[in-house]
């Protein structure tokens, strides 16, 4: 196999001719078993010992590099013409330092939209229980675009963005799900045949800190928490809402027949609200 040889000067390479046509000569040394070295095209001769040196290590490395290699001056400038044609228009990346209207005028070429308004972005099915924020959607644009994303790049985020956001909601309802079967399996083990009793006295617990139901913020703050579904907690309920006792029927002295309502409660989508 040919190896570079440290020893060989750039004499070793016979010039090329001043016109293309066949190259004789033979480059570098023969291989130590006596096969004959690869022969490289004269032209390489007009190299630095240095270019040389790698041309020849490649060869060396993989000999299909030969044929990657041009055969003349001709094929030599052919293939400078076509790169060179290539390169006109290419887009050169600006210096980190480059002012905003050359990172525009690249970020355009790569398909950026004028404005942030400008990307095509589809609003995706609302699950029940989740909303669609348009602030967020705006933010997302502007820093899509602030980013230098082009329409393919900003919708593929976009897209995988809500996707991850319903599959995240999905798997927190599930999880409520199974820490309200939980909870209810705990507390029906703790208070076995009081659990219906207990469980009322939770509602009204309930009641006292979040008269609003669902829809109180107190409500909200727990459920956020997970304390609507915590065993602990739901004991308490049922400890605070001993103290106030049951709701009863009140007849004020006097008026035959009136009535006065008790605390009404709300089912809700935590044990708390469960009737």
């Amino acid at each position: 196999m040919l190896t570079p040889d440290e020893g060989a000067t750039p004499q070793a390479v016979e010039a090329a001719p001043v016109v293309d046509g066949a190259q004789p000569a033979k480059v570098g040394n023969d291989a130590a078993s006596g096969v004959d070295a690869p022969k490289l095209p004269g032209w390489i001769g007009q190299l630095t010992a240095e270019q040389q040196a790698e041309i020849k290590a490649r060869v060396a490395a993989d000999p299909k590099e030969l044929d990657q290699i041009p055969k003349g001056l001709t094929e030599l400038y052919s293939n400078f013409s076509q790169l060179k044609a290539q390169s006109v228009g290419a887009l050169k990346v600006p210096a980190a330092d480059a002012p905003k209207e050359a990172w525009d005028q690249f970020y355009a070429g790569l398909g950026r939209p004028e404005s942030a308004e400008g990307y095509t972005l589809e609003k995706p099915q609302i699950p029940a229980g989740m909303r669609y924020d348009e602030a967020q959607e705006k933010w997302f644009r502007q820093l899509a675009h602030t980013a230098g994303l082009n329409q393919a790049q900003a919708k593929g985020i976009f897209d995988q963005w809500n996707k991850l956001q319903e599959q995240n909601y999905q798997a927190m309802i599930q999880s409520r799900v199974q820490k309200a079967a939980q909870a209810t399996e705990t507390l029906k083990q703790e208070w076995q045949t009081k659990y219906e009793e207990n469980m009322e006295y939770v509602k009204l617990g309930f009641h006292l800190i979040a008269p609003q139901g669902t829809k109180d913020e107190a409500f909200k703050e727990l459920q956020r928490v997970g304390l609507d579904n915590n065993p602990n907690f739901l004991k308490k309920l049922a400890e605070l809402g001993k103290r106030v006792g049951p709701a009863k029927t009140v007849v004020p002295t006097g008026i035959a027949g009136s009535a006065n309502e008790g605390p009404t409660f709300t089912v809700g989508k935590g044990l708390v609200g469960r009737q």
